[in-house]
């Protein structure tokens, strides 16, 4: 009997409501537990917490606009799209960079190459200033050019050389 009392006190306690309220301009429908015994603790609040799952609808009165929201700027879209084309443009640049099926030593080399000369990658070779390349194993003997570019050989050579000296360091 005791058990049947005790549910008895609970279901006086609290019961299920659907209640509309007004909350940041905006009415929201919501089932919630309403409780009996309201003491008054929830003065001086403002602020009230609802749970997502006891939201029913939310309604919206279009004279309820509220002057906090800030205005929304001009958009220029001419300079969106010369950002967003300069964008693409160095995307397209840097994945033409990235050589495809090439070793992690060979990237370096290609990456360090590049700070100093226009390289491009042509399959597994290195092409620099269009006029030398470089053929794996990218070592100072794999480079050839023409008789007429010997000057650019000779700078690419050395630049090679040291740059394997350095990655050899770092390593």
């Amino acid at each position: 009997m005791e058990g049947s009392a005790q549910l008895q006190r609970r279901k006086s306690l609290t019961k299920a409501a659907t209640s509309t309220k007004k909350i940041l301009g905006r009415r929201i429908k919501c089932s919630t537990l309403a409780s009996n015994n309201n003491n008054g603790s929830r003065k001086g609040l403002s602020f009230r917490i609802i749970k997502i799952s006891h939201i029913k609808e939310v309604l919206s009165n279009e004279e309820d606009t509220s002057s906090d929201l800030l205005p929304i700027n001009v958009v220029n879209v001419e300079r969106l799209d010369a950002r967003e084309s300069s964008t693409l443009k160095s995307r397209q640049q840097r994945a033409a960079k990235m050589g495809v099926g090439v070793t992690k030593e060979a990237q370096d080399i290609f990456d360090a190459l590049c700070k100093t000369l226009p390289c491009r990658w042509s399959n597994d070779t290195i092409v620099v200033l269009d006029e030398v390349i470089i053929v794996p194993p990218y070592h100072v003997d794999s480079c050839k050019a023409n008789a007429s570019s010997a000057a650019s050989l000779a700078r690419v050579k050395k630049v090679l050389e040291g740059e394997r000296r350095r990655l050899e360091r770092k390593q």
